[in-house]
């Protein structure tokens, strides 16, 4: 997997605070976190929080928290990176998590009301659950923008496992 340079920061933000520039900003979040160093997850962390607080609709947040910037900043501080990522998951937000002996991370999500999970990896813990939090938001808001209204069938990829 091609990686982004450890020396290049790079900050994602939301084009005109719309549905679309929204989810676009998130998907780009996802696929930069599959593409980051461990160095870079402090970033990855302020932009997810950003993204959540600049959601163009609290009911596109489905079973997310938005912490304060002080709060990440904090963890970061002590890192806690992945302590960070998991205070952005409400309570009714399921998650599995795992680990593979090379060291990659694996992070599957499921927003409450969602039929099935959405799964990323990362090289850290928390760059995996960004980047699995990122993708189910996209493919959220991508049914929402189809009906004008949350929908709470939520849909993956085929072939994707269920979590219960």
């Amino acid at each position: 997997m091609k990686q982004s340079n450890p020396g290049e920061s790079t900050r994602i933000t939301v084009a005109g605070g719309n549905l679309a520039g929204w989810r676009q900003a998130l998907g780009e979040l996802a696929l930069a976190c599959a593409g980051s160093f461990p160095a870079e997850e402090a970033q990855r962390l302020r932009d997810m929080r950003r993204l959540l607080a600049a959601a163009p609709m609290p009911a596109l947040l489905r079973g997310l928290a938005v912490p304060c910037a002080e709060r990440v900043e904090e963890l970061v501080r002590a890192d806690a990176a992945s302590t960070a990522a998991l205070e952005m998951m409400a309570p009714d937000f399921g998650y599995l998590l795992s680990r593979g002996a090379s060291g990659q991370h694996l992070a599957s999500v499921i927003l409450p009301g969602a039929e099935e999970e959405t799964s990323a990896s990362g090289d850290t813990l928390a760059l995996a659950l960004i980047g699995a939090i990122g993708l189910a938001l996209v493919e959220a808001a991508l049914i929402d923008g189809q009906h004008g209204l949350p929908d709470r069938r939520i849909r993956t990829r085929p072939g994707a496992s269920r979590l219960n």
